[in-house]
């Protein structure tokens, strides 16, 4: 009778907790929303592909410019932060960001950019671009901190 008595006291004990919810947004941080995409990022990766060739542009940034910082706030206030090593002049400063309606495109200081994947942790922005009449397409990868 005592052990019966103790497995099912374990068993109610395993029941309420896993009954409890944690409090908080019951979305996913992957989900494609305003609160999941806030926060503070850097770029991590940044190439560009030209007609099939694709070219590391991550590494011809000047030292100043890879560890600035972008920050999207949740009111849609977007801060450009020259953070680590400064540039001269340094390059602070404060935009606008938004979500579209399909949240398959985010904008950042008035450029649209495809969101081509996004973790919840990485995400990822293709351009599309003409240079020279040849088409380009540019991929950020820019990592939350």
């Amino acid at each position: 009778m005592r052990k019966i008595l103790l497995a099912a006291s374990a068993v109610a004990l395993f029941l309420v907790f896993n009954a409890c919810k944690k409090s908080g947004s019951n979305q996913p941080s992957n989900a494609r929303t305003v609160q999941n995409f806030s926060g503070t990022y850097t770029i991590t990766a940044l190439t560009a592909n030209l007609s099939g060739i694709s070219i590391d542009l991550y590494d011809s940034l000047p030292p100043c410019e890879r560890d600035n910082v972008i920050q999207l706030d949740t009111n849609l206030t977007a801060h450009f932060i020259d953070a680590g090593t400064p540039c001269v002049p340094p390059s602070d400063s404060t935009g606008t960001w938004s979500l579209s309606q399909n949240t398959d495109t985010i904008y950042v200081a008035g450029s649209a950019s495809f969101i081509k994947t996004w973790d919840g942790k990485t995400l990822v922005l293709n351009n599309a671009e003409t240079i020279s009449g040849f088409p380009v397409i540019a991929t950020t990868t820019l990592t939350k901190k």
